[in-house]
């Protein structure tokens, strides 16, 4: 549901130094060595970008086929466009430490989602037809230069917590849902605020708070300020960490992380069939926990991103009010496997959602745990220009017993603008 940009996240320290904004020309529209379609408008887009305004421009296209099981067999495709525009204070000389970011978004189709019977979306970028929307709107104000941060405004948390440099972004890694975050944390979108501090180079904490019924798509004014105030808490530890290569140059980065997670919505506790709405009760309050890490285990060369890269992710949530209690997956990525092919990524995940022991007793006998597995290479075609063929196999889809085992191929194609 959040597109990436390879700007700095609102959890990352503002770290520029101002400079003088000049026109200099330096791609042609679509050059094979460009990284934008478009170019570099004649000079102006790096004079902007020199200057602390800095833009872009994302199509992502997914065309998915449920060919075996599921609740329906087909193709079905959605679009999405994206535009970030991002604004730096400090290089302007107007705000230091201030900086501004506007994500803007339509979208078309939900593709086979919703025929797969599956818990998660097969494709996470796909959410049905929406016109052009705010998706990120935020003020980033560094408090203690490269230590200490506040960010306010309209909040994506799949861009805050829990993030991962191999499973965490729908149009350039994996598809489905499951891979691009973890399931079980409530990461919605909304109003919302985070502190950031990073005392030193391998540690930092995020911690922060979302409007916690925030609709999607909506501004969020009338849920965060009218009627009791009820907000989604995380805090997040995350610690780096540097392993020697023993097989080739350079060092292997990681990064791992410890979370926790406050959700006050009110569910109902589980209940036998049959029983009388009047003795079911309710439940809010809900403590969660997480851990993830993303660690490279082997570089080809000590100037590139080539090589081989691990990941895996683990979460907990009471039983008595979540359908899933424990999650988990785990997933390998190689970038550059191909001799001369150095961009190109080479990804596959597994991840498991199991039913709590209250549900099973309580509700369904017969839920099983959903596994699902996927398989991706992405195509550098161009620098602007990404295809991506994926496989995803989906095993007991919804954790019930009655949908056959889900197959569902895939392309996806990403073009910058």
């Amino acid at each position: 549901m959040a597109e990436t940009s390879d700007a700095a996240p609102p959890s990352d320290p503002v770290a520029a130094q101002p400079s003088q904004p000049t026109l200099r020309s330096q791609y042609a529209p679509l050059a094979l060595d460009s990284p934008y379609a478009t170019g570099d408008w004649l000079g102006l887009r790096t004079a902007l970008e020199d200057a602390g305004i800095a833009t872009q421009f994302f199509y992502n296209d997914t065309y998915q086929w449920v060919t075996k099981g599921g609740l329906n067999t087909g193709g079905h495709n959605g679009a999405t466009i994206d535009w970030l525009v991002t604004v730096d204070f400090d290089r302007l000389k107007l705000i230091p430490g201030g900086k501004l970011l506007g994500h803007f978004r339509r979208q078309w189709g939900e593709g086979v989602n919703p025929w797969t019977g599956a818990l998660w979306q097969v494709a996470d970028d796909l959410d049905g037809d929406e016109s052009l929307h705010v998706d990120q709107l935020w003020y980033e104000q560094a408090l203690i230069k490269n230590v200490l941060s506040l960010t306010v405004g309209f909040l994506d948390y799949q861009t805050i917590v829990d993030r991962n440099a191999f499973a965490n972004s729908e149009d350039k890694q994996f598809l489905n849902q499951a891979l691009d975050n973890n399931p079980l944390l409530p990461l919605n979108i909304g109003l919302g605020a985070t502190l950031t501090f990073k005392p030193v180079s391998w540690f930092s904490v995020v911690t922060g708070v979302g409007d916690a019924d925030s609709v999607l798509f909506k501004p969020g004014f009338s849920t965060a300020f009218h009627g009791p105030a009820r907000f989604v808490w995380f805090t997040e530890p995350s610690f780096q960490a540097s392993l020697p290569n023993l097989f080739g140059p350079g060092a292997l980065s990681g990064t791992y992380r410890f979370g926790m997670v406050y959700d006050p919505r009110s569910r109902v506790l589980f209940t036998p069939p049959g029983t009388r709405p009047e003795l079911i009760g309710r439940r809010g309050d809900d403590v969660g926990f997480y851990a993830s890490f993303d660690q490279k285990l082997f570089r080809e060369n000590d100037r590139g991103e080539q090589g081989l890269g691990w990941f895996g992710r683990y979460g907990f949530r009471h039983g008595d009010i979540n359908r899933i209690q424990n999650f988990w997956s785990t997933g390998l990525e190689y970038r550059g496997l191909i001799p001369t092919r150095n961009d190109d990524a080479l990804g596959a995940a597994v991840f498991q959602s199991i039913p709590s022991r209250t549900f099973n007793d309580k509700v369904n006998r017969l839920a099983e745990a959903e596994t699902g597995l996927e398989v991706y290479y992405s195509f550098q075609v161009t620098r602007w220009l990404v295809i991506t063929p994926d496989f995803q196999y989906i095993s007991s889809p919804g954790i019930g017993s009655s949908v056959q085992d889900a197959i569902v191929l895939g392309v996806r194609t990403r073009i910058s603008f």
